[in-house]
């Protein structure tokens, strides 16, 4: 029994280390296949197995193995760093954004007009907007206290709307995606004529993934051009931290904003009944330059399956 007991832990041992293996290879590989794609997501839950890994081989005194999960783990662990490890702030006066995914147009505007009320912010992204939709928004507090918008709604998932405080100027939708993905110029606290996109590339379903990756890779060009000068990128990116596809849109002088607040895991995704409304992917994103995230928060927002993204900024 207590060799069964000693072989199974052995066992046990080696399918935690090659589970932290994988985790590490699909943070850094691109894949394009189905189950990796999905599986990506969920990198940063290896960190569990990483630990039980250690403990295993610890208590069974297999040196060697020990070295390997250690090593293993560390390696998983350098993958999510930056994400706990927060920037410093300047001086400057704060100021929000926020992000909200409609869900085909269906979310609670009430309960979306009381997050952004609360949130108090000068700029707000909406993704999923269809007309109606739209239409709430304008009648909703969300008009009145953000008066001007770049809207382009739509049935289904395209729609995309940005609210401000001040006039978005040179307003640009940018061609080749599946959906809208907007652009304008506005002037933000301590931050004129700063650049800003409501971003929604197509989703990554299963056994239907080629628009995402034209979004994707539509998106990195896009953002590789954009000039000089300060940018808040925010919105439904379908992608997490540990995708390659989302950290090759990292360039041109941009970072993620949950690596600059040090937020650390942030799930946004899905807010489903049946799991307790506890997401389990962060896809709701921003990608800023020339600014600092102080703080991200997510709020629940019924009628999606998103939670609605909450980020405080100073420029820097």
């Amino acid at each position: 029994m207590t060799r069964f007991l000693w072989a199974a832990a052995y066992v046990l041992g080696w399918a935690m280390l090659a589970g932290v293996l994988l985790g590490v290879w699909l943070h850094y590989y691109p894949s394009r296949g189905d189950a990796a794609l999905y599986l990506t997501s969920a990198v940063q839950f290896a960190l569990v197995p990483a630990a039980l890994a250690i403990v295993v081989f610890a208590v069974l005194r297999r040196w060697f193995m020990l070295a390997a999960a250690i090593i293993a783990a560390g390696a998983l662990t350098y993958t999510q760093v930056p994400l706990v490890i927060s920037a410093d702030a300047p001086a400057g006066e704060r100021f929000t954004v926020v992000s909200a995914n409609l869900l085909f147009g269906g979310a609670d505007i009430a309960a979306l007009e009381k997050i952004v009320a609360d949130a108090d912010p000068d700029l707000v992204s909406l993704q999923e907007v269809t007309p109606e939709a739209l239409d709430k928004v304008r009648r909703s507090g969300i008009g009145r206290s953000l008066p001007h918008e770049f809207a382009i709604p739509y049935t289904y998932a395209a729609g995309t709307a940005m609210f401000g405080r001040q006039p978005l100027r040179d307003r640009y939708n940018i061609p080749g995606t599946v959906l809208h993905n907007l652009q304008a110029r506005t002037d933000l606290p301590g931050a004129a004529d700063t650049q800003v996109l409501a971003v929604h590339p197509a989703a990554p379903l299963w056994g239907d993934k080629d628009g995402y990756f034209a979004d994707m890779d539509t998106l990195g060009a896009h953002f590789e051009q954009l000039p000089q000068g300060r940018v808040i990128a925010i919105g439904d990116y379908n992608s997490t931290w540990n995708h390659a596809e989302y950290r090759d849109l990292l360039t041109n002088g941009l970072v993620d904003g949950t690596d600059v607040a040090g937020a650390g895991f942030l799930p946004s995704y899905p807010t489903d009944s049946r799991l307790g409304n506890r997401p389990l992917v962060a896809i709701d994103r921003v990608i800023l330059r020339g600014f600092v995230s102080t703080t991200m928060d997510t709020h629940h927002l019924p009628g999606s399956d998103h939670r609605a993204l909450v980020v405080t900024l100073v420029a820097s």
